[in-house]
């Protein structure tokens, strides 16, 4: 059996090694629940606040097909109340782009924070 230790991983044009049929996180968010700030990503290409508590999500680059999975959080801060976010149903997912929802006492209210992340294979 042999051993690989490397410090750095990059691509034959030297950039950032792209990892397929791999079990790592293809993209993921982290953004203010109010607005289009995103704090930090991998793989995101734009973000879209399409109403209060209604997100849209784009990905730089496809995954291989609509069956990803996306496993969202939140953080809410001083509030108290209950909140949650889920994958909308009303924004079709696509290769490329897929929909977040954050509600709190079944209508739909912005938060602090969004989290997102993408698991599944790059196209």
């Amino acid at each position: 059996m042999s051993t690989l230790k490397a410090d750095t991983i990059q691509s034959t044009g030297g950039g950032a090694a792209t990892l397929t049929k791999q079990s790592a996180a293809k993209a993921w968010i982290n953004f203010a629940g109010a607005g289009t700030s995103i704090n930090d990503s991998l793989n995101i290409s734009s973000l879209a606040d399409n109403a209060t508590g209604k997100f849209t999500v784009t990905m730089s680059s496809a995954m291989d097909a609509v069956n990803y999975t996306v496993v969202t959080g939140i953080q809410e801060l001083g509030t108290g109340n209950t909140h949650m976010t889920s994958v909308r149903s009303d924004v079709t997912i696509t290769t490329t782009v897929f929909g977040i929802a954050t509600y709190s006492g079944g209508s739909y209210q912005d938060v602090t924070l969004v989290y997102d992340t993408v698991q599944g294979d790059l196209a």
